[in-house]
């Protein structure tokens, strides 16, 4: 099962791995660099289900560690790993600057996969988003893939 589970989150972030449109965001104050995958963003079929006329977003992040305060992990071995960098999917809703973690993929210096997950919740609610801060990371990221989403949206319809 949890092989299954790598390959499904290995899949959702695919386009992660291989984005050539990565945008950065301000680096954060612990010194992390945020990216966004401008090529990811796109509309989502979730549905969710308290609020069913909201058009969410799926977008891709990357968040790269600063070389000395690495996020440190302990392997199966009991062998500390540090994180160099995490891709993660998110769910976002433009109304309300609010986003879900569908999934995450840590690596090492190296790419290697140190650590997955993917959200089994087959039901989402607003309930499940978490609603961003102004003036945060977060936000900018949220904000950021949602003017992108409207620019193509609006340049696709001439």
């Amino acid at each position: 099962m949890k092989r299954l589970s790598v390959l499904l989150v290995g899949g959702v972030l695919a386009v992660s791995t291989h984005a050539v449109n990565w945008s950065k965001i301000p680096e954060s104050p612990t010194g992390s660099i945020f990216s966004l995958d401008l090529d990811s963003i796109e509309s989502s079929d979730i549905n969710i289900i308290d609020e069913k006329s909201v058009e969410n977003i799926t977008v891709s992040i990357r968040r790269t560690y600063p070389a000395q305060k690495d996020e440190t992990k302990v392997d199966k071995e009991g062998k500390e790993k540090a994180i160099h960098h995490s891709d993660q999917q998110l769910l976002i809703s433009c109304k309300d600057a609010s986003y879900y973690r569908r999934a995450y993929v840590n690596y090492d210096a190296n790419n290697k996969v140190l650590e997955s997950w993917q959200s089994e919740k087959p039901i989402l609610t607003t309930k499940d988003f978490k609603i961003t801060k102004p003036k945060t990371i977060s936000r900018m990221l949220i904000e950021q893939a949602c003017k992108t989403y409207l620019t193509s949206k609006t340049s696709n319809v001439r």
